[in-house]
């Protein structure tokens, strides 16, 4: 499961160079939106579904976008053309996406696959109402990339929506959740988005992250609220405990 996630950057280049990715042209909204922390040209510390971040895809002409989306994949609209949150959601189970009514054609559409760049994720461990949250963050690469799926329907009109996709943990994610989302190295992003590469082929990519290439801590509680959600970049540092 991936339900919180991190991303900054000092630079846009700096996403750009790792994705290697050219800017859509629509993310200086975005980044003045997230501006505020000295040192960061982008800094979302506490980013929650529903939240708006950069996502990576390829267009029409095979080039690699960097574009804002929303994350909370949705699928289909009602009958009066808005966008229908009966049948969306912010992750997509790797096991399911040949299964699902709601996955088996997003996956068969390799127009749709898609990268989310990430600078880490939380997971929460304890009993509801006492959760304890952890910070995974990638030791091998500057950023996780994540692997995504996308649609051209979200609340925000001319926006795309995402989800990310998960898979079973590896065993620095395992004594947290069952869950973790199948990050991408380097090397495999041109095979991910690849329209000519079939589902069973990418799907054959998703698998655990690599042990030690990720690290974990506990970090402050305060990362737990998503009502009165801070944005600071001391909720990704180690936190005593008590």
């Amino acid at each position: 499961m991936c339900g919180r996630a991190t991303l900054t950057f000092e630079t846009l280049q700096d996403i750009d160079s790792f994705l290697n990715s050219i800017d859509s042209g629509e993310l200086p909204s975005l980044l003045s939106g997230n501006a505020n922390i000295d040192g960061y040209e982008y800094a979302n510390f506490n980013a929650p579904p529903t939240s708006i971040l950069p996502v990576c895809y390829l267009n029409e002409e095979g080039k690699r976008m960097l574009e804002p989306m929303y994350w909370w994949f949705m699928k289909w609209k009602t009958k009066d053309g808005k966008p229908n949150f009966k049948y969306s959601t912010f992750n997509a189970r790797a096991d399911s996406l040949l299964k699902s009514n709601l996955w088996k054609g997003v996956i068969s559409d390799s127009t749709k696959r898609c990268i989310v760049p990430l600078s880490g994720y939380y997971e929460f461990s304890g009993s509801k109402g006492n959760k304890t949250p952890h910070y995974f963050y990638p030791t091998d690469q500057k950023y996780f990339a994540a692997a995504g799926l996308y649609s051209e329907i979200s609340p925000n009109e001319g926006m795309k929506s995402f989800t990310i996709i998960t898979t079973e943990p590896n065993d620095v994610q395992e004594p947290i959740h069952d869950r973790m989302p199948a990050f991408l190295r380097k090397e495999e992003f041109a095979d991910w988005l690849n329209p000519e590469h079939s589902a069973d082929y990418v799907l054959d990519m998703i698998k655990p992250y690599p042990n030690d290439a990720m690290k974990t801590h506990v970090v402050s509680k305060d990362v737990n609220s998503t009502r009165n959600r801070v944005n600071e970049p001391y909720l990704t540092e180690k936190a005593e405990l008590f």
